[in-house]
């Protein structure tokens, strides 16, 4: 912006010296300075739009490790591929009435974790969540990874979970 003004003020003096010619060549200059600042701008636009999704906006997108938490990443793509959602709107707290929800008529099953997707800290959560019995060791860790991946970003942000 500085670099505008001072352009202009530039261009000022010129025309003030009477030089026709150099204004002219100043007014052009300026038209094109100022379609170079508004072509960056455009494609600053132009890349937000690729990051969202729809009329989502995504604030960032957690690749899960399958090779790290295979039980857990398989619960997700079947969820997913049965038409659960891959965006998580964080609401930290409503997770454990949304989590009382999902597991209401799953019963347990000793030596194993209930894991639901969507997950209970995600809006999209709660009645209606698929639940999977998993082994304990590989649930924990997926929600552990999960939850640093989340931890700077507050509640409504949305999130997209893409199993790797």
């Amino acid at each position: 912006m500085h670099f505008m003004t001072m352009f202009l003020a530039n261009s000022i003096k010129i025309f003030i010296r009477g030089s026709i010619m150099n204004f002219k060549g100043a007014v052009s200059s300026f038209l094109v300075m100022g379609l170079l600042f508004s072509g960056c701008s455009a494609i600053q636009n132009s890349n937000h739009a690729k990051q969202t999704s729809g009329s989502q906006d995504i604030a960032q997108v957690i690749e899960f490790p399958s090779n790290k938490y295979p039980e857990t990443a398989a619960h997700i793509k079947d969820a997913i591929a049965n038409g659960k959602t891959d965006i998580c709107t964080i609401d930290r707290d409503g997770a454990a009435e949304r989590r009382k929800q999902s597991l209401a008529n799953v019963p347990t099953k000793k030596g194993y974790d209930r894991d639901e997707y969507p997950m209970a800290m995600c809006l999209e959560g709660g009645k209606g969540a698929s639940v999977r019995h998993i082994k304990p060791a590989d649930n924990r860790g997926a929600g552990s990874h999960i939850g640093n991946k989340v931890e700077k970003l507050p509640d409504g942000a949305k999130v997209k979970i893409v199993v790797k």
